[in-house]
């Protein structure tokens, strides 16, 4: 899979999909904008981050040798090489000890912990005696279900290894659970420890069973965790934690901060007052470590473990990582001459490990990117960079030509990807500098515009409120949010008045202003002072009169009221239709003819969009209805189009089909069946829009209104059912390679 090409197929849908929205009337400020589009202005390049390689300890196998750890730990979590990390955090907490671990991401944290406690539990044969001894807290259910699956994998090491030699699993048995199940058949044995998760979406059935079997580990997450701790129907838990209790631990120690934070404290002395034996407290985190050196780091780690759990640590239960180099440490600094060399004959992505590690760009790229080397002798990550800013640095220490210094620079990194996935799919436990993107994507910008004369005036994408005035002599000017309207694509520029300086001044339009009901208004004398926000509409030619006399005979009836003099405008209605005002470059304002440029102030929450000849009569329609920013995209429609684009360049890169998947967070059930059901209205929709168009393609002369439903409808079923087979014989395939 080459990830340059997968990362500009994503980016190019997604800046395809906000196109799609843009109606922009000026020419000019059109311009700014597709020249942002095709500079990045919208989306900043992404930083490519490295994960380096850690140092080596000792096996399970080898501690277990020594006496210090259980026989049947080895069988559970494989004998393999620990991380360095690993082993010290290990060794500290089987001395009944609390740590933290800050390792990064990827490193095995969760392995330190349950390894301690699995440890303990076997030692003391306790898993003889039902009882909540751990509480695993997480901050996502999403964690909890991924560690409940680890665990489950872990159980069927244990089972496996306690079956006949000759056992092999089924490949129809997909899912952990029918493994486990399966394996229980060739053997009497059961794994030790009972594991379950309690997270408050578990149904009636579920938590009467988890209540009657008395797990030895909850997973939980801490809101559920302060529920245990008060409602009457978790007394038989918080019973179970006051005689058994041992080990409270916390991943992603690092979110727990603020109010939040202080609400956690509590919740963990509560916890350890209930308790009768000794609780040992554990917590991880990939985010903590603060700057300095190594020393000062634990310091300030142990500092905020004391706080959160209320017990003493010190720097040597602040557990890091241990970083070594994967290519050759004896090539720390290349020269100039080897890497000019170097990119001048080019990368052959299939080259062996070997070259790999001698070679001068890898090892550049690990020692000057990826890693940083610490005044105290240690190696910590490196920050996330640009592949931009990469690529400067390695035509600056090479003085070769930027154009193939780029295309090196690719191409060691994708050689990188290649023997990354090569050591994968031979279980080979060594990586070869694995990178990851961030790429940041946030609600598309808004314009901005100064109030110079519509050809002169200044047009940005960045955010702001002055810009510089070169040629006048009253200091800065402001500049303006620009919305436009849905219908003409017209721009609307967001101000408020300022009576008290006679100044138009830039206003935020993400925040609707409160304004007066039609109840209120009658109530009082209105004046402009009632309706300071709003919008300033420019004609694009001084000759045009967006707004006249004439137009208000087109507006409801609702708005008049019938006088004795004739019919006239509610005073409500007549302050929200556009005014004419002039002003300056400066914002200056009156609504005399004092000043050369003019236009029209229109309050919101707008009622009347002149530039479309449009009415909102009901005042509840929204503003983002009536005027949108650059894109306008909502939330769930802009995940799903990525999600897609991500799905289908997968598809196209050759990637495996069962590698072909999305891992998306959220923070609650409901924007997760929110997406879910984005999901499924954006499939149904796009295989009906295929049958229309192939109903279409398949009728040259055209179809009649009253079978176009019929002819769409059997081209939509055909499309379905392809669509399942083609899925069915991919998975058959899949599952036969397996």
């Amino acid at each position: 899979m080459n990830i340059f090409s997968l990362h500009s197929s994503i980016i190019h849908d997604y800046k395809s999909y906000i196109k799609s929205f843009l109606s922009i009337k000026d020419n000019r400020i059109k311009e700014v904008v597709e020249k942002a589009f095709e500079e990045s202005g919208f989306m900043p390049e992404p930083l490519i981050q490295f994960n380096p390689s850690f140092e080596k300890g000792e096996t399970l196998k080898e501690l277990a040798s020594l006496g210090k750890i259980h026989l049947e730990l080895p069988a559970i979590f494989g004998d393999y090489k620990l991380y360095k990390h690993q082993v010290e955090a290990f060794k500290i907490g089987i001395q009944g000890k609390g740590f933290v671990v800050t390792s990064g991401t990827g490193s095995g944290k969760s392995l330190t912990y349950l390894a301690t406690i699995f440890n303990k539990l076997l030692q003391d044969n306790s898993t003889q005696n039902n009882g909540v001894k751990a509480i695993l807290v997480y901050p996502m259910n999403a964690l909890i279900n991924s560690q409940e699956e680890e665990i489950k994998k872990f159980e069927m090491n244990y089972l496996i290894g306690k079956a006949p030699s000759d056992t092999i699993i089924p490949n129809d048995l997909n899912t952990l659970d029918l493994k486990i199940e399966y394996l229980q058949t060739k053997t009497s044995a059961r794994f030790p420890i009972v594991c379950r998760k309690y997270t408050g979406q578990e149904n009636t059935e579920t938590k009467d069973k988890i209540r009657k079997e008395k797990p030895d580990i909850i997973l939980t997450n801490y809101m559920m965790l302060e529920l245990i701790m008060t409602r009457q129907a978790e007394q038989w838990m918080r019973d179970s934690m006051s005689n058994n209790l041992q080990f409270l631990v916390f991943d992603e120690l690092h979110t727990y901060r603020g109010r939040q934070g202080s609400d956690v404290s509590m919740l963990i002395r509560r916890i350890k007052n209930l308790a009768k034996g000794k609780i040992v407290t554990i917590g991880t985190s990939a985010t903590m470590a603060s700057g300095g050196t190594k020393l000062e780091k634990q310091q300030a780690v142990a500092n905020v473990a004391e706080t959160i759990f209320g017990d003493p640590f010190d720097v040597s239960q602040i557990i890091g990582e241990y970083l070594i180099t994967c290519t050759n440490p004896e090539n720390k600094s290349p020269n100039e001459w080897d890497l000019q060399e170097a990119i001048a004959k080019g990368i052959n992505i299939e080259d062996d490990d070997f070259i790999f590690f001698n070679h001068p760009i890898a090892c550049w790229l690990e020692n000057k990117i990826a890693l940083n080397y610490l005044p105290d002798g240690f190696i910590e990550r490196g920050i996330p960079k640009k592949f931009s800013a990469i690529a400067e640095e390695l035509q600056q220490e090479s003085g070769s030509d930027p154009t193939k210094v780029e295309e090196t620079l690719k191409d060691v990194l994708l050689w990188a990807e290649n023997l990354n996935n090569k050591a994968a799919s031979q279980s080979i436990r060594k990586s070869y500098l694995p990178f990851r993107f961030h790429q940041f994507i946030s609600q598309t910008n808004t314009v901005y515009v100064s109030l110079d004369p519509i050809e002169k005036r200044e047009i940005t994408v960045k955010s702001g409120r002055y810009i510089k005035d070169t040629e006048g002599q009253d200091g800065d000017k402001f500049i303006y949010p620009v919305l436009f309207s849905r219908y003409s694509g017209h721009e609307f520029i967001c101000v408020s008045k300022d009576f008290e300086n006679n100044t138009l001044k830039p206003r935020d339009p993400s925040e609707v202003p409160q304004t007066l009901s039609l109840s209120e208004g009658k109530k009082k004398t209105l004046t402009e002072l009632d309706f300071v926000d709003g919008y300033l509409v420019l004609p694009h030619d001084q000759k045009d009169e967006i707004w006249t006399g004439d137009n208000e005979s087109d507006l409801p009836e609702s708005w008049w009221s019938e006088k004795k003099s004739g019919r006239e405008l509610l005073a409500f209605y007549r302050f929200q239709i556009p005014r004419k005002i002039y002003f300056n470059l400066y914002g200056k304002f009156s609504n005399d003819s004092i000043y050369e440029q003019w236009g029209w102030f229109i309050s919101a929450k707008l009622r009347v969009d002149p530039t479309a000849g449009i009415v909102y009569e009901d005042s509840n329609t929204s503003e983002p209805t009536k005027l949108m920013r650059l894109g306008n995209e909502g939330r769930s429609s802009a995940t799903t189009i990525m999600s897609f684009s991500v799905i289908k360049s997968l598809h196209h890169e050759g990637e495996d089909i069962r590698n072909q998947k999305l891992l998306s967070f959220t923070d609650n059930r409901q924007d997760a069946s929110l997406q879910a059901g984005h999901f499924n209205d954006f499939l149904t929709a796009v295989r009906l829009r295929s049958a229309v168009g192939f109903a279409l393609k398949d009728a040259p002369s055209g179809l009649k209104v009253y079978d176009i439903s019929q002819r769409t409808w059997s081209l939509c079923a055909l499309i379905i059912l392809i669509a399942e087979l083609v899925e069915r014989r991919e998975v058959e395939a899949g599952r036969n390679e397996h």
